[in-house]
């Protein structure tokens, strides 16, 4: 009978999540709850299977249509070791990220949707930015949640909003809710070794 009563009272919870879930933006940013971000002018799912993108191995696995912030990952990459091994790592999963500029709410600049978005066997996911941030900045905040999306995508089981919501929910940092030391520490050392390169070059 307690097996039973635990079962009914986990698929209650679940099923009251799941009417969370289809009330809640479905955007996460770390250290805070999910955030409501402004759609993509853009259909990803179309751009995977359209074109030069449907050819495995064509085009970057870390994609922008905005040229700036194509512009500081392409920087961060020749900046950061970090930043080079979460890109080289996603590289190897069946995943896609695109990073948009893009509003997040409650002052939030950097955010990683929640939503995954399957299309031609590979999974979609989308990183908005606040594009008007230093440059340093930005690239620590990409690094950051690319590190998210890599956690997305290396655990096979994430492949809808739900199934994400609560991998994070049950994050490793009991005071910053839908975080995890992976993308604190990946943040941090990605501004480290921009910020160690520029004054390099100083010299």
């Amino acid at each position: 009978m307690e097996r039973l009563a635990d079962f009914a009272h986990r698929l209650s919870a679940a099923l009251a999540l799941l009417g969370v879930l289809a009330l809640t933006p479905t955007v996460l940013h770390g250290g805070t709850h999910p955030a409501e971000a402004r759609a993509l002018p853009m259909n990803i799912a179309d751009a995977v299977v359209s074109g030069d993108d449907a050819a495995p191995g064509l085009g970057p696995r870390v994609r922008s249509s905005h040229a700036y912030l194509r512009a500081m990952i392409d920087e961060a990459a020749l900046r950061s070791s970090t930043f080079r091994s979460i890109v080289a790592a996603i590289e190897k999963t069946n995943g896609i990220v695109y990073v948009e500029h893009g509003g997040c709410q409650h002052g939030v600049r950097t955010c990683l949707s929640l939503e995954v978005t399957p299309a031609a066997g590979y999974r979609i996911l989308r990183i908005l930015v606040d594009a008007r941030q230093p440059d340093w900045d930005v690239m620590g905040s990409i690094g950051h949640e690319l590190r998210h999306a890599l956690e997305v995508l290396e655990n096979p089981a994430l492949v809808d909003s739900a199934s994400v919501y609560l991998f994070y929910a049950n994050g490793d940092t009991k005071d910053r809710p839908f975080e995890t030391r992976a993308a604190i520490n990946a943040g941090f050392a990605v501004r480290n070794e921009v910020g160690s390169f520029a004054k390099g070059r100083l010299h």
